[in-house]
């Protein structure tokens, strides 16, 4: 589980911690894996991630930057139940029709790939127990919609099985065939509010 300290201050209000103040705070270092698995993960859906990871271990692995091409997305990237993520999929040609102003839309649409990497899991070390199966090999933790929306893309041809995407990818240190170099640790922290 993630620590309970990595928590935003007021983590349930609308006076959230800012980011900045977060990242400072926390010391985080400027290594894009690791910035975006903390935004969009730790400070976004701790308690989220923690009733569907119950048994990771922040410190078992290491986040990396890495590139699939859309035919790879879709092969590989499954979410819980070991399912495809295409429930957003026909939202996607809703935006279409009324040009709707949701961020994801318009950026995946101007720029055809997320405006920002979805985060997966190596699922190799993921235990499934019956109530919970992980998508593998690669489980989708965050980015359902940037998910969904690439898939859609792909299948109706907007972009093509070779294009390049990133992602954020959580392996486990034990699987890595050469050291991570993205050792980060947070500063010890004193109490959240």
């Amino acid at each position: 589980m993630l620590p309970e300290i990595l928590k935003p201050f007021n983590y349930d209000s609308r006076n959230r911690e800012e980011w900045s103040a977060y990242v400072e705070r926390l010391g985080l270092p400027e290594h894009e894996a690791t910035l975006q698995f903390y935004r969009q993960v730790v400070y976004d859906h701790l308690d989220h991630f923690n009733r569907h990871y119950p048994e990771f271990e922040l410190d078992d692995y290491a986040p990396e930057i890495e590139c699939f091409t859309a035919e790879q997305a879709n092969d590989l990237v499954r979410t819980l139940g070991n399912k495809e993520m295409d429930c957003w999929g026909e939202q996607y040609d809703e935006y279409a029709k009324k040009n709707q102003p949701y961020i994801i839309y318009q950026e995946m649409s101007k720029h055809l790939t997320p405006p920002f990497p979805p985060v997966l899991m190596y699922s190799s070390h993921l235990v499934d127990n019956g109530l919970r199966v992980y998508g593998r090999p690669f489980h989708l933790v965050e980015g359902t919609h940037r998910v969904s929306y690439l898939r859609h893309m792909l299948s109706k041809g907007l972009i093509t099985a070779s294009s390049g995407h990133k992602f954020v990818v959580l392996r486990h240190r034990s699987t890595l065939a050469v050291p991570s170099n993205n050792s980060f640790k947070p500063k010890p922290l004193r109490g959240s509010a």
